[in-house]
């Protein structure tokens, strides 16, 4: 008996040593390899600077980007195909969106010319759909006014809310708004054959709340996202329904983005990828680690089997000072530190945001410590 009670006491000692060892002592970097989804983000402003004039020049601009991405092991590109109510692609529901290309109208079409290159080379592409918006400024609601077909919701609250000079979203409120934009991701998967849809961080946006509690908005939204995913799934199975929430959860609740029942409830998205935008040195004293609190607490959340759980990583803030984030300016390798973060926390994958810091100094001086510190 005094045998076994030694033994187990030994076997105590050494797993206690063995979580200490793992505790205090640097981790093996993680390769890229290990995360399934490795991607960049175009925004409206990044497609902005591609010219429009052609499909060759078109053509050519967007291939000289994926190489650039490339360069990065990166795998995936989401395209903000939808960014005010308008449309990057031939659409009946939707109008051209000027805000991008500044042209009246197209001899081509953007994202059929951006999935064909896109998988030529090798690379996923998903379609980033701004759900809600509808402006921003004065050319964004100018837009909307002259060209969509649903210019008169902007005269009705039922369907649309304003929230500050030239500011509007459609509201999640309503069944038409939620009929609309369901029509408007069924028309994308059926006629192009991206990977994947996503949706991003505008739901009910500060400025937006009265007149509904917090449950409401959350019920809301949650009936669109039911919708979008049941329509996807019955056009095409494999297409992956995605949302990149912001970061920070509580805001997340408060806007009507249902985190919790999105990762634990079957039926709404298949992948979740909160916005970590933040580095380990926040505040005055520099010492809040806000991105590995925050990538913990996502990380922490209940998540039923077969959602994947991936974070945005906030690219564009290397080399500056933003809302005391001192981080980005002191280092060059805090892409790098998240990712070996994410991997110990359990994501799969990652986005970088966005395109246009790939090519500024202090991006690439970010990339290159991550390609140094995780590859091969």
């Amino acid at each position: 008996m005094k045998k076994k009670k030694h033994s187990f006491i030994v076997i105590l000692i050494l797993l206690c040593i063995c979580l200490l060892i793992y505790i205090f002592l640097p981790h093996p970097p993680c390769s890229l390899s290990s995360f399934d989804k490795r991607a960049v983000w175009f925004s409206y402003g990044n497609l902005e600077k591609f010219s429009y004039e052609s499909k060759e020049a078109f053509q050519e601009d967007f291939k000289q980007a994926i190489e650039n991405v490339k360069t990065y092991k990166i795998n995936t590109i989401i395209v903000q195909a939808r960014a005010f109510s308008d449309a990057l692609y031939e659409s009946e529901l939707f109008p051209l969106s000027r805000v991008i290309t500044h042209q009246e109208s197209l001899s081509f079409d953007p994202l059929e010319v951006m999935v064909e290159i896109a998988h030529q080379q090798g690379m996923s592409i998903e379609a980033w759909v701004n759900p809600y918006r509808i402006s921003l400024n004065q050319e964004s609601f100018e837009q909307f006014l002259n060209d969509s077909p649903h210019h008169a919701w902007l005269e009705d609250s039922t369907q649309t809310i304003g929230y500050a000079t030239y500011q509007y979203i459609l509201n999640p409120g309503s069944q038409s708004v939620r009929d609309y934009i369901v029509d408007g991701v069924e028309e994308i998967v059926q006629n192009y054959d991206v990977d994947g849809i996503q949706f991003d961080d505008y739901f009910y946006v500060p400025g937006t709340h009265d007149g509904t509690t917090q449950n409401q908005r959350l019920d809301n939204v949650n009936m669109l996202i039911q919708d979008v995913y049941q329509s996807i799934k019955a056009i095409d199975e494999n297409v992956v329904f995605g949302i990149s929430p912001q970061g920070n959860y509580e805001n997340c609740l408060s806007d009507g983005a249902d985190i919790d029942t999105w990762l634990k409830e079957e039926g709404f998205i298949d992948y979740l990828m909160p916005q970590i935008y933040w580095s380990d040195q926040y505040g005055e004293d520099q010492k809040t680690t806000m991105f590995t609190d925050r990538c913990k607490q996502f990380a922490d959340l209940p998540r039923r089997q077969g959602v994947m759980l991936y974070a945005g990583l906030a690219l564009y803030r290397a080399g500056d000072v933003v809302d005391e984030d001192y981080g980005w300016a002191q280092r060059s390798d805090n892409i790098s530190s998240q990712i070996q973060l994410l991997y110990e926390n359990g994501y799969k994958g990652f986005s970088l945001f966005h395109y246009d810091s790939l090519l500024s100094e202090a991006g690439q001086k970010e990339l290159e410590e991550m390609l140094k510190g995780h590859t091969p």
